[in-house]
């Protein structure tokens, strides 16, 4: 029924077959006829494991047929790119009990094999009435069509295998997604955010089902992602009613936990919409497709019970009673205060400051700030004083707050407590002057000057005048002769320091 190809053959009777560039008879389309459904998934399997299965899918036909018998067979027809796919796709057929033609319309011989490493061609075409003809070495195939199946179809009506174990060893997801009921969302939330797990969540509706699963009244499900789940997390959530783990395989597929799919789902990711989730269910055997959600912090979705009025104005009543137990802010000698952030000169001590600016270093003249008071001269530098030895010198309690040195505020509240009482910020400083007991004042910031720039005195600097020079003499132009110089110009002329 068949001949083997020749090298360089140029004439074949099967139709719309040629040799590619290896010399392998090839036709536009490749064939793989299986035995039963096993046989079709357990290809698929297969070839998704050594390459992806996108190879084949853009123009993948699988045409449930009957032969003369008829027993149900299963052709898969598709595009023959190459004849390296092709050897790929027999190489894999032949494991599963499958045989591989290739050809073109409803004509197809064996594809080659070790007996014809270059193929094979029909030595004449059956006119038999049938949809496939198929051409082997002893026989001649007609195949009749029963239905056409949708490989996304088939995908989706399959049912996840049980594994041995808890996970395919296969996969190693980097995190995990849990798939709990409506009426769960609220408790598994909360569990997840008390034991502060880095988790997204958020609310999908199934859009589709396979498999037989009914979804009256598009029922509303939690989903969530949480990264490193830990060992006793998980337990809990495998063993908890209502709530389901499930595995990501792909970008858009997501695998209960202790299943695998029968093909692989991540080798075939053209089938899958961007736009939606692919789920599916081991315990309920179901595959189920959701709108894409929207995933947020789980932070963000537990604390609720907010009021618009949960801390209510103080009444008159309550702040009177506040004002029984109040106590004054007060100066109390202690053993505080290392690092001079100011210091007070008062006005009797000025000319001392006049001095010392003289010896005073250039950093402090550049960073400490100046404000004339009626204390006296506030000097301020956020980096410390130590280098001017006069005036009373402070330190900072808190930020803003200014104390003298061996002294402290009295309660000790909190350093931000005690700044916001006084209403010290970034731009107002509050003093406590000495004797204990004086009035506290406040200086804005912005009304300081840089100490250098205020400890120079005002120099007159007078314009010189300029001065005319009297111009000078006119000199008599030079006046240059050539004459001739004669035979020897040079004869007589000798160098009186060698002789």
């Amino acid at each position: 029924m068949l001949d083997p190809v020749a090298l360089h053959q140029t004439r074949f009777n099967t139709p719309g077959v040629v040799p590619d560039g290896r010399g392998v008879l090839l036709g536009k389309l490749g064939a793989l006829l299986f035995p039963s459904v096993d046989a079709l998934v357990g290809f698929f399997r297969v070839f998704g494991e050594e390459a992806s299965l996108d190879e084949l899918i853009p123009k993948l036909r699988i045409e449930e047929v009957r032969g003369q018998t008829g027993a149900r067979q299963f052709l898969v027809l598709f595009h023959a790119a190459s004849s390296y796919l092709a050897d790929r796709a027999s190489r894999l057929a032949a494991l599963l009990g499958g045989l591989a033609f290739t050809g073109s319309g409803k004509h197809f011989v064996r594809y080659r094999d070790a007996r014809s490493p270059l193929g094979y061609d029909a030595r004449q075409l059956s006119t038999d009435p049938a949809d496939f003809l198929v051409y082997d070495d002893r026989y001649t195939l007609a195949l009749t069509r029963v239905r056409e199946l949708s490989f996304a179809q088939l995908v989706l009506r399959l049912s996840p295998r049980a594994l041995p174990g808890l996970q395919d060893p296969e996969l190693e997801p980097d995190r995990l997604w849990l798939l709990a009921r409506e009426g769960l969302a609220r408790p598994l939330l909360g569990y997840l955010w008390r034991n502060q797990q880095r988790a997204t969540a958020g609310a999908i509706s199934p859009v589709a089902a396979e498999a037989g699963a009914s979804f009256a009244g598009r029922p509303r499900w939690l989903l969530a992602r949480v990264e490193a789940m830990p060992a006793r997390l998980l337990q809990l959530f495998l063993s908890l009613p209502g709530v389901e783990v499930y595995a990501p395989v792909g970008e858009r597929c997501l695998v209960q936990l202790g299943y695998r799919h029968p093909i692989r789902l991540d080798a075939c990711t053209s089938l899958f919409d961007a736009d939606k989730l692919y789920v599916f269910s081991g315990t309920r055997d179901a595959a189920e497709i959701f709108e894409l959600p929207s995933m947020v912090p789980v932070a963000g979705l537990v604390e609720r019970g907010f009021q618009l009025d949960e801390r209510a104005p103080a009444v008159p009543q309550r702040t009177a009673l506040l004002q029984r137990i109040a106590v004054p802010l007060r100066l109390e000698r202690a053993e505080v205060g290392d690092k001079v952030s100011a210091v007070l000169v008062s006005w009797t001590h000025a000319a001392w400051l006049r001095r010392f600016v003289y010896a005073a270093p250039q950093r402090l003249l550049e960073r400490a700030r100046l404000a004339p008071l009626d204390q006296g001269l506030l000097i301020v530098a956020d980096d410390g004083l130590m280098a001017l030895p006069i005036g009373q010198p402070f330190w900072q309690p808190a930020p803003g707050v200014l104390v003298p040195i061996g002294y402290r505020v009295e309660p000790a509240v909190a350093q931000q407590v005690l700044a916001e009482h006084l209403g010290a910020d970034g731009g107002r400083l509050v003093i406590f002057p000495l004797p204990a007991g004086s009035a506290p004042f406040a200086v804005q910031v912005a009304d300081m000057l840089p100490l250098g720039r205020s400890a120079l005195e005002r120099v007159e600097v007078a314009a010189a005048s300029s001065l005319s020079l009297p111009a000078a003499a006119a000199e008599p132009p030079a006046v240059i002769e050539h004459a001739d110089p004669g035979l020897f110009p040079l004869w007589g002329f000798r160098d009186d320091e060698r002789s």
